[in-house]
């Protein structure tokens, strides 16, 4: 028994797997990410388990995308190989006497790769099984493919070392002649030890044979090396095509045939970080750490004096002319935003609210609808679109006609706005039924593929790309594959800018809508409307307390109109609401100094500080013209729930909860702090404010839809579903019987 174990401990698979974790560890660090990836336990909360297990290619999870997976699998397995092949042969020369020594290699470096693809394979099962609730046949069809992908690649990798082996030796039988020329230098009996060298007792010579290591120290160790240098060489231009291939895969990324899944994006980006990271290091040696650091150096360096600036803007904006922009410090928002300015939008608001009022007869107040959309990626957006058609249709088409006002953050505003489009093109007369379930299956499509295969092939490979809308130019990186795939996702209807909904608006024709995002450098709130709303930029004061206003938010159409505010993107104004940090890039803005943005969710994630201040400064026009408030807020998660509290804490809780304990509890501390809001604002409407709440409750605590850019079948029928909740199925009869009240 203690014999087996030393042969299986000094089996040349077992060597090489103890070596990986002794020399090189970084290089472990990518098959780390992708076990915790696809086992949930890393990325999960950005559906990032979703790029492997179900991944999609022109819309579809079927054998072509997974088949795409499975040649991407491969080509990060063999770019492992070389490159760890290229690290570490030198301690295991015996190879070199073997016939094909790559492909010995390979097949006792198998332990890892082999984990992963069996891994992999058992856990798409379970996700295609119980999450995409697809059938026996299917599941069987897309594992075919995905191994049908790998082979390929091995096989033709394989074949292409065959080659490899077969020019080496041509190549010796050059350089060295005749055979006893070359005995006397490979047999050349003055061999100093090699101290890199480790003890290799027996390996795999075929996958079910086993063979002993040949001892090599009567070998010239400058043969064996120019033999394993030879396969180096033929490793290093495999790197070379990955390169290659993916900025082939930018520069062609408009196209949707070449916008492979992005777990494909992913791995082989990863295959070739790899494969740069093992030469880097082969190659420098102890010089690896210096250099990399003087390497940083000088890209920061570059970065701070502009040499390289691929920072996202808004699509639509002006940022080529620096004077004109506008000066962004507390003193500066106080000279714009000032009390007159304040005073002429409130004005002007109230001719939008008395075009509403004529919408109904003189005799019958109408109920001054405002709705709030929570954050929360598809998740919220599927839930607000499906809320919204349920609410239409049980009001018989007149909801959005007594709404006056749409605001949120984030996936939520997402739904909201291409609802909101959908209406006013059925009010122009096109063929659109708002009811009809394909608008919320189109919302619900995937973004996150489009996301991360930009984030793999254009942001880190090729960051230096741009289009032009007129005479601005903008980088190419995951904000505009986002942007993109969306207007793919909605049929185009979003490809809007600011000044399109500007006159529907002031004639009431659609509800204003508002989308907000938060600025980093102080919090405040950027305001974003076709409309003047600096009465939304700051707290109005019942009483004189106070010398000046505080400012806390931006009108963004008022403060950037020399910039060209109203030219802005409509996916623009919804990404920039719902930039959630790392998965999409933060726009920066043309002030000065710059500027930057990010989610809704920071500051508010249900929208109703800015619905609130609204409903406060309209309060006595609504009072007069109205027969109440009808406050709807439409969020993606349980309000007042409390998560279950461990009885129990480790080492690590007692660690980081005091770092994420904000993070974790940041949605449930808004709603504390404006509930009491909500309740001030009652008193300004004494009997007539019915605020009403729906929100998405899973069917199963543990099975709620992920808070990501991706929904599987299962969570998109768990969305659906949720409307039938007796707590929403209430909200829905509360507003029936309130409409239909005299």
């Amino acid at each position: 028994m203690k014999l087996l174990l030393v042969k299986i401990y000094y089996s040349f698979p077992i060597q090489l797997l103890l070596l990986h974790f002794r020399k090189y560890q970084v290089l472990l660090i990518f098959w780390a990410i992708l076990f915790g990836t696809i086992n949930g336990g890393f990325a999960k909360v950005f559906g990032g388990d979703a790029l492997f297990l179900a991944p999609e290619y022109l819309g579809q999870v079927n054998f072509y995308s997974t088949t795409i997976l499975g040649l991407a699998t491969g080509v990060f397995i063999m770019s492992w190989h070389i490159t760890t092949f290229i690290l570490h042969t030198g301690r295991f020369k015996f190879l070199a006497t073997t016939s094909q020594p790559f492909f010995k290699y390979c097949l006792n470096n198998s332990i890892i790769p082999l984990a992963f693809i069996i891994c992999l394979i058992f856990r798409g099962w379970e996700y295609q099984r119980y999450e995409q609730l697809s059938t026996l046949p299917e599941i069987l069809l897309l594992a075919e493919g995905y191994i049908c992908g790998v082979l390929f690649i091995i096989f033709f990798s394989f074949f292409y070392f065959f080659n490899a082996d077969k020019n080496i030796g041509r190549r010796l039988e050059k350089k060295f002649g005749n055979p006893r020329n070359f005995l006397k230098l490979v047999l050349k009996p003055s061999q100093e030890p090699d101290e890199n060298a480790l003890p290799v007792h027996n390996y795999f010579n075929t996958p079910w044979k086993i063979r002993r290591a040949r001892n090599v120290d009567h070998y010239n160790k400058h043969y064996l090396d120019s033999i394993l240098k030879q396969h180096h060489f033929a490793a290093i231009i495999t790197i070379g095509c990955a390169l290659v291939f993916l900025v082939i895969l930018a520069y062609l990324m408009d196209y949707n045939v070449f916008r492979i899944p992005a777990g494909a994006s992913v791995l082989v980006f990863f295959a070739f970080l790899i494969g740069v990271a093992g030469a880097y290091a082969y190659v420098l040696q102890t010089w690896a750490i210096p250099t990399l650091l003087v390497m940083l150096f000088g890209l920061n360096w570059m970065v701070e004096h502009d040499w390289v600036d691929n920072r996202n803007k808004a699509y639509g904006l002006n940022y080529r002319d620096k004077k004109e922009r506008p000066e962004y410090s507390a003193d500066a928002l106080q000279r714009f935003f000032t009390d007159e300015k304040y005073e002429a939008d409130k004005q002007h608001t109230l001719k939008v609210l008395e075009k509403w009022r004529a919408k109904f007869p003189a005799g019958e107040k109408p109920y001054f609808v405002v709705m709030n959309f929570s954050g929360g990626g598809s998740r919220s957006a599927t839930w607000s679109v499906n809320v919204l058609q349920r609410l239409n249709s049980m009001l018989k088409d007149t909801l959005m006609r007594q709404t006056v006002l749409m605001t949120g953050a984030s996936g939520g505003m997402m739904g909201a706005s291409y609802f909101r489009e959908l209406y006013y093109e059925q009010l122009q007369g096109k063929a659109v039924q708002l009811t009809d379930s394909i608008y919320a299956e189109r919302i619900s499509r995937d973004l996150l593929n489009s996301v991360f295969s930009a984030m793999a092939v254009n942001d880190f490979i090729t960051p230096f790309r741009s289009f032009h809308i007129g005479d601005n130019h903008y980088a190419k990186d995951r904000g505009y594959a986002f942007e993109m795939q969306l207007n793919n996702n909605t049929a185009f209807v979003l490809d809007k800018t600011l000044k399109d909904y500007k006159e529907p608006e002031e004639t009431a024709a659609i509800p204003m809508l508002i989308w907000n995002a938060t600025i980093n450098a102080d919090g405040r709130m950027l305001v974003m409307s076709p409309q003047p709303v600096s009465y939304l930029c700051s707290p109005q004061y019942q009483y004189p307390t106070r010398q000046g206003r505080d400012i806390d938010g931006v009108d963004f159409a008022q403060y950037f109109a020399a910039q060209g505010a109203m030219d802005l993107r409509i996916t623009s104004a919804i990404r920039m609401c719902a930039t959630f940090p790392y998965v999409l890039p933060n726009a920066f803005l043309p002030s000065n100094p710059i500027i930057d943005v990010m989610d809704a969710g920071i500051r508010d994630n249900f929208g109703q500080q800015t619905t609130l201040r609204f409903l406060y400064t309209f309060r006595d026009w609504i009072n007069e013209n109205t027969k109440g408030v009808l406050y709807l807020q439409v969020r993606d998660t349980r309000k007042n729930e409390m998560q279950p509290i461990k009885k129990t804490k480790n080492l690590s809780d007692l660690i980081f909860e005091p770092l994420f304990t904000m993070q974790q509890h940041w949605s449930a501390m808004q709603d504390f702090d404006q509930d009491g809001l909500v309740n001030y604002m009652e008193g300004h409407f004494p009997n007539k404010f019915h605020r009403v709440i729906f929100q998405y409750v899973p069917q199963q605590q543990d099975k709620a839809a992920a808070l990501s850019w991706h929904l599987t079948s299962r969570e998109k029928l768990d969305i659906a579903n949720a409307l039938n909740n007796p707590a929403n199925q209430s909200a829905f009869n509360y507003i029936l019987q309130l409409m239909k009240q005299k």
